[in-house]
């Protein structure tokens, strides 16, 4: 067959070599640019798809009841303890009636206030109940149907004034509000009982103190250490370190 020239090819309404290369490059990125809009659809649905889809449940064991709970419906201690809610506010309420409880704990460390699993109440309770338990010199209420923690004032006035029954009370011994110099009286049966159970009183709190067991380092609610035999500041005296039979508990 004999060769055509351009022009004739042209003029007869045929193909070169040339178109055919262009057409075929304009349907292959015609095709590509479909496959590339189909993937992108592709991509925005497994998105969607994935937004609508529930979260999975994840469940643990609360380290105190040993039941399973949601993990939504749990905190996590420092120690990666979940406690469930029923478990947690019992602990931080039993920390507010015991001081020893205080502050909560797992693992000896403290628990964090969460107020999502506490209620907004229970986080302020917790947060005055730290303020009272880390006053070193705490007064409380004299009246004894009271017995409100009287916190401390920048004022450090002697006589406060209770914000419950308005009943005054003497921040140096504790006692109603009076004249004069503090006097430091027991009731006389109370009076009569210590003498004879030789209980020990803190110098820094006027607390009452007994020891059961154990030597004479006593460390006081307030924080005062004190040797519980003579009564005075820990390590200021020269008294024995124990009494031997103090030192393990006694048979009832």
């Amino acid at each position: 067959m004999s060769k055509v020239s351009m022009g004739t090819a042209m003029s007869l309404g045929l193909q070169t070599e040339d178109d055919l290369s262009k057409d075929e490059k304009k349907r292959t990125s015609s095709n590509s640019l479909r496959l590339d809009i189909q993937q992108l659809g592709n991509s925005i649905e497994n998105a969607i798809n994935l937004t609508d889809s529930p979260k999975p449940e994840i469940w643990h064991e609360c380290v105190s009841c040993r039941d399973n709970h949601l993990q939504d419906d749990m905190i996590k201690t420092k120690c990666s303890h979940f406690y469930c809610k029923a478990c947690l506010v019992r602990l931080f309420k039993n920390a507010l009636r015991d001081e020893s409880l205080f502050p909560p704990q797992c693992c000896k460390r403290p628990i964090a206030a969460s107020e999502r699993m506490l209620g907004s109440t229970l986080v302020q309770k917790h947060k005055e109940k730290a303020i009272e338990l880390n006053d070193p010199d705490r007064t409380y209420c004299s009246n004894s149907k009271c017995a409100q923690y009287l916190p401390r004032k920048p004022t450090r006035n002697r006589i406060c004034k209770c914000t419950r029954c308005g009943v005054r009370t003497c921040r140096k011994c504790k006692k109603g509000d009076h004249q004069g110099t503090c006097v430091y009286k027991l009731d006389a049966l109370l009076e009569e009982l210590a003498d004879s159970k030789q209980w020990q009183r803190c110098s820094n709190c006027s607390r009452l103190i007994e020891l059961s067991t154990g030597c004479y380092h006593i460390t006081c609610f307030c924080k005062y250490e004190f040797c519980y035999f003579c009564g005075k500041r820990w390590k200021t005296c020269k008294c024995s370190f124990a009494d031997e039979e103090n030192l393990y508990e006694r048979d009832a």
